[in-house]
């Protein structure tokens, strides 16, 4: 089963619709019982990261998701890969602690938030990205940014100031800054993409 983690951080309609698009058929869920290892989770998000830590928390997606192995398929988004994270400059909670990597403002850049349409420069051939080498444009909206703390983690970068994770993985949890909903067509073949990864 495909499940959208639905916790009250937005953006969940829009990515439920783009996945029906694709011919694909995704569940809104506000606790995770009755789920289990083998099901698909997208978490999106956006807003504060400790007000997002404690939605987790009270739904019950925060423990559910923290004990899931590593094989289990999850995939954040915006404010969702920094919850995955391990901590976040915005906030004082810790995060699900599932990729390595804590979050940072930007600091050297003459406007913060980064808003709108950026390049992302695929760095691992991940399977996540189109292998084509064709230019890649995603929309974003954040003020924080990834700090992984192995360099492998990082799959992706964007340049807003400087060179910055836009995307990483961790076995099988991915996290993307951008938006892929908002993307277009290069958000629909990124979630097509993670779709159709091997369990």
């Amino acid at each position: 089963m495909l499940c959208i983690v639905d916790a009250g951080l937005g953006n969940v309609s829009s990515v439920r619709n783009m996945i029906r698009r694709l011919g694909h058929d995704a569940e809104l869920r506000s606790t995770p019982d009755g789920l289990g290892d083998d099901d698909r989770y997208i978490l999106p998000g956006v807003g504060a990261y400790d007000e997002g830590v404690r939605r987790l928390q009270a739904s019950g997606w925060f423990d559910h998701l923290q004990a899931a192995p590593a094989t289990t398929h999850i995939l954040g988004i915006c404010l969702g890969m920094q919850l995955l994270a391990r901590s976040s400059e915005e906030g004082e909670l810790r995060g699900l602690g599932r990729v390595p990597a804590e979050f940072v403002r930007f600091r050297d850049t003459e406007r913060v938030p980064h808003m709108g349409w950026n390049i992302v420069t695929v760095t691992g051939g991940d399977p996540l990205f189109d292998p084509s080498g064709r230019e890649l444009r995603f929309y974003f909206t954040h003020s924080y940014y990834a700090v992984c703390d192995d360099a492998e983690i990082s799959i992706a970068m964007t340049n807003y100031g400087a060179p910055f994770t836009s995307a990483y993985r961790k076995d099988n949890t991915c996290g993307v800054q951008f938006h892929p909903e908002k993307s277009h067509k290069f958000g629909m073949s990124l979630l097509e993409r993670w779709l159709e990864l091997p369990c």
